[in-house]
């Protein structure tokens, strides 16, 4: 799996950290600006994408996350609009938080499932191929995100990693290792 994460000036880094952390165990990610120029993340991280917009092919993409952070600028950027478009035209996954949920095209969608993906009250919302969440439920997020890309081994990894990120429960056995504890 080949996750692809939009990187752009303004970003909110902690949103996407813990989604990054348990998707980048069954595959490797590419960050993706509007160039491949720095960017920095509203935190003062400093950081090169791998690739631009324009060198993507949509259909190499499965999931396309993008954290929320000053949208303003990228809101009409044609490239990013085209690139979202065509993932949502071939059901891959677009998984956005916060302000990025904005993005979405969400003209197809009902006037109901508009509601439900910008103001679910649990946070979290799955719509077919389109994931979003309220920014303070970024371990919602990350954990939903791992069941639709299927990480988990088996329920009780699912459950080990809620107990341990989510519930914050100190004795573990995370990545099959002895029992740990903090």
């Amino acid at each position: 799996m080949k996750l692809h994460v939009l990187i752009y000036d303004g970003f909110v880094s902690f949103e996407i950290m813990l989604a990054t952390y348990l998707l980048k165990t069954k595959g490797d990610m590419v960050t993706v600006g509007l160039s491949t120029d720095p960017v920095t993340s509203y935190e003062g991280f400093k950081l090169i994408p791998s690739v631009s917009i324009p060198e993507l092919r949509a259909d190499d993409i499965q999931l396309l996350l993008i954290p929320g952070g000053d949208i303003q600028d990228i809101q009409s950027h044609s490239a990013l609009n085209t690139l979202i478009n065509r993932l949502d035209q071939r059901n891959a996954y677009i998984a956005t938080i916060c302000s990025a949920s904005q993005l979405l095209d969400m003209e197809r969608l009902s006037a109901e499932q508009k509601k439900q993906l910008l103001t679910n009250p649990a946070g979290v919302t799955i719509e077919g191929n389109l994931i979003t969440a309220k920014a303070n439920k970024y371990v919602d997020f990350a954990i939903e995100l791992g069941k639709v890309m299927d990480i988990y081994r088996d329920k009780e990894d699912l459950e080990e990693t809620i107990q341990y990120f989510k519930l914050f429960k100190e004795k573990f056995h995370f990545f099959r290792t002895e029992t740990t504890e903090f």
